[in-house]
Order: C-alpha cells, then structure tokens, then sequence
C-alpha cells in the first residue's frame, strides 16, 4: 500500500466520511486517554503512535468499517424483506405515492428496456417484480453517478454509508468507549479492584485530564447506545432511496437538455 493511496483515504469525499471517520470515531474515547492521561509522559510512545497512523492504521480503518458495514448490511436487507430501493418500488409500499411511483416506474422501464409490473403482476410474481426493481435501481444508480449533477443523491449516500458503517462496528465501539471510561475512573483510583470499591472525594477532585477524558469517553458511548441504531439507520435508508428516485425527474431534464444541445 502506497502513500497516495492512504492520503487518497482522507481527501476521497466519500471514503473520508463514510468509511473513515466510524473507524476513528471508535478509536477517539482511547486516543483521548492516552493523551490526557499518559501523553505528557510518554511522548515517544505518542509519537510511534502517530507514525503508525500515518503508515496505514487510517486505511486499516476504512476497510474495517466497510467490511463491518457491508456484513450488517446483508442481515438488515433479508430482515427488512429486501432493500430499501427496492420495497419503495412495490405497489404494496406507500412511502412513495401512487402518481410519482408509476412516474418513477415509467423512467426505470425506459432506462432498462423492460415492462415494469403492474400490482396484479407483482403480487402473482413477486420474486420477478423484484428482479426487475433491482434492475431498474442499478441503471439508475449507475446514471447518478455524476456528484456535481446529482449532489443531493451523493450527500445522502454519504449519510446512509456513514451510519451503516458506524452500526456495523457498533459493538467494538461500546466496548472500546466502556473500557476508556472504567480505565480512566480506575487511573484516578476513583474506583479500585480492592474496598474501598468507589471513592466519591476522588471523583470530585478529578483532574482536568480526566475529566476531558472521561466526558469524552461517557458522550460516544451514549451516543453509540442511543443514536447509533438498526432503526436510525433505516430512516437514513430511506431518506436516501426517495432522493434517489426523485432523482429520475432531474434525469430526464439532464437527457433533454443534452439532445436539445448543437
């Protein structure tokens, strides 16, 4: 792995959000420990720390959360009975109206030259409806693709990439927030492995490094708990499917204005 490759990692709009950043947010509660409790005193580990950083640990962490996220991904899609794109273009699913949906119907069957089917037809086959649902959403994704065209279809994507990578690794990042806030009440012997179990006196008088740490640590391991969820992550799901179909009318003003030009 070269160098360009790891910076591409920071400077890539969609690798940078979406799969690099859940893996540092899973490593901040520790790297915050580190340095405010032991970075003062071991400033050559901080140092083979940073460097380890910059050899790849960063690129280390995009693929984890990619990995991670995918994984989670499948198990969500067969639970939810199929992809998100793909429930929003049945009949039976009413999160996109009937006049917009047989509009959006209209622009898929173009796109990839195939009849999409009526409610009859799908509820007699609905394992062929599917099919050609999944057909039309990857022509369309495959004609959204242009970021300055479709921004708003990128931006979305970010999100949902974002939240299924942070859920995907969900639990590595309790543990890590968990054991940065036991460490860091341990560290100032607020509690012990020995009685007095728990010191009060101590926890009032906390440092202000532990303190930096301890808050830190306590709000992502909240945030982790309470924001980082299987049902957040299907809203963002779905924010993204509807700009994604929405898209189809900016699709057909695109093909116009091109056919249109000398």
């Amino acid at each position: 792995m070269g160098l360009n490759e790891i910076v591409g990692k920071f400077l890539d709009p969609y690798d940078r959000p979406a799969r690099l950043y859940p893996g540092l947010i899973v490593l901040t509660p520790l790297a915050v420990l580190l340095v405010c409790l032991y970075g003062t005193k071991y400033i050559v580990a901080s140092s083979v720390l940073s460097i380890l950083g910059f050899s790849g640990i960063a690129y280390m962490l995009g693929s984890a959360a990619r990995d991670a996220g995918k994984k989670l991904e499948d198990k969500l899609f067969a639970k939810w009975g199929g992809k998100p794109t793909t429930l929003m273009l049945r009949h039976s699913d009413n999160r996109i109206d009937g006049v917009t949906k047989n509009r959006i119907h209209q622009t898929l069957s173009k796109g990839i030259m195939t009849a999409f089917p009526s409610s009859a037809e799908e509820l007699a086959n609905p394992h062929q409806a599917d099919e050609i649902y999944r057909a039309g959403t990857v022509w369309l994704i495959s004609n959204t693709r242009d970021t300055k065209k479709f921004p708003l279809v990128f931006k979305e994507n970010i999100a949902y990439g974002f939240r299924r990578n942070m859920l995907g690794l969900k639990r590595i990042g309790v543990v890590v927030a968990l054991a940065s806030v036991i460490w860091t009440l341990f560290h100032a012997k607020v509690i012990s492995i020995f009685e007095p179990y728990w010191s009060i006196d101590k926890f009032i008088a906390l440092a202000p490094s532990s303190i930096t740490s301890l808050v830190v640590s306590t709000t992502i391991l909240l945030a982790w708990i309470f924001f980082i969820t299987e049902s957040s992550l299907l809203r963002v799901a779905t924010a993204y499917s509807e700009r994604l179909f929405h898209s189809c009318d900016n699709l057909k003003t695109t093909r116009s204005r091109t056919k249109a030009a000398p």
